[in-house]
């Protein structure tokens, strides 16, 4: 619900457009965190959520790392849901198409900031795990990747606000 009183009538379509933007980046987050932990946790194997406390080199640590990768996928998959179900609600309440590219644009920077969120929380401030297991010489890269994947969402959002490309 808006904060707006009903007496004001619906939002405007810069409000609803901000909103639209903040759903997919909340969308791109979430997806972000699914793309990672079925991945690197799962298929590729590359380190666990909590392998840099429990280490993966015994069954009980194993099962934890395993357990902390399920949970989350759980919180990831209803970031996302989340993110979906406003972004599916703003473009129904929308009085014309939302354009795509600024769409397509928040939702990469949010799929940077979350790996940007992964790798200075996760990885260097509570050292939960590293981008592979072990010492975390991949780390930086991996802080260059996001941030380049910020750039490259801030780019197709910016490149799409004249307006002129709706779907």
């Amino acid at each position: 619900m808006s904060d707006r009183p009903a007496s004001e009538g619906p939002a405007p379509d810069g409000e609803r457009t901000r909103r639209a933007l903040l759903a997919a980046g909340i969308f791109g987050f979430g997806f972000s965190g699914l793309i990672d932990v079925v991945v690197l946790h799962h298929v590729l194997q590359l380190h666990h959520l909590v392998s840099g406390i429990y280490p993966t080199s015994t069954v009980a640590g194993l099962r934890t790392n395993v357990r902390a990768d399920g949970l989350f996928s759980v919180a990831t998959l209803v970031i996302a849901s989340v993110g979906a179900g406003l972004l599916w609600r703003a473009e129904r309440r929308a009085s014309a198409p939302l354009a795509l590219r600024p769409i397509a644009g928040a939702a990469v920077i949010g799929l940077g900031l979350f790996d940007l969120f992964d790798v200075v929380v996760n990885h260097t401030l509570l050292g939960l795990h590293h981008a592979t297991d072990g010492p975390g010489y991949y780390d930086p890269h991996w802080a260059v990747i996001s941030l380049l994947i910020v750039g490259a969402g801030a780019y197709v959002y910016w490149t799409g606000r004249s307006g002129a490309e709706s779907r």
